[in-house]
């Protein structure tokens, strides 16, 4: 497996009309968000205000995940979906979305044939979870903690790629401290 560490000191958050985003990722390198020429995007938000419209996103898969708050999800003619701690919700960036409630929450985005799946939990210290790399990328975000995979240690607002070489391959990670993490599986 080939490990990517971005440190949170190297992440700039930029303003959008609810609050602030934060990329943490974009694949290929060169990709640039608003050319919406990415094969997968991984931000981070905050929600400031109690209602808020998303970005009209055309052929681009959305997966949000709700890191700290409670968010109602309105997807127009769709579904609305009720969002706490750690739950996802998987839509498309075409849908006409808006949301209500304050929230910091983990986005991955996907285009063509790209997928992505998203999870969070809570790690205790010292204790471990083994994650078998079942995808090409796994994308592991420490959202508060401190925690070790591979003796790199990853704390608060840092990111650790990991690249599929091999079948087989697994991940352990090791709390350093009580520790909220989101976990994002893509295939491409």
């Amino acid at each position: 497996m080939k490990l990517n560490l971005t440190k949170k000191e190297q992440l700039q958050a930029s303003k959008w009309a609810g609050g602030t985003t934060t990329q943490l990722a974009i694949f290929p390198k060169d990709a640039v968000y608003k050319n919406l020429d990415f094969v997968f995007r991984i931000s981070t938000a905050t929600i400031d205000v109690e209602e808020s419209t998303f970005t009209s996103l055309p052929n681009v898969n959305r997966v949000i995940m709700v890191l700290d708050g409670e968010l109602t999800i309105q997807h127009k003619n769709q579904y609305s979906k009720q969002l706490k701690k750690f739950d996802t919700d998987n839509f498309s960036g075409d849908w006409e979305t808006t949301s209500i409630g304050r929230v910091v929450d983990f986005n991955v985005m996907t285009r063509g044939s790209a997928k992505a799946a998203v999870q969070g939990f809570s790690l205790d210290e010292n204790l471990q979870k083994e994650i078998r790399l079942n995808c090409d990328v796994m994308a592991i975000y420490v959202s508060v903690g401190e925690i070790t995979i591979e003796n790199i240690n990853l704390f608060q607002g840092d990111i650790l790629l990991i690249k599929k070489e091999n079948n087989n391959e697994k991940v352990i990670l090791l709390a350093q401290q009580q520790s909220d993490l989101a976990i994002a599986f893509i295939n491409f």
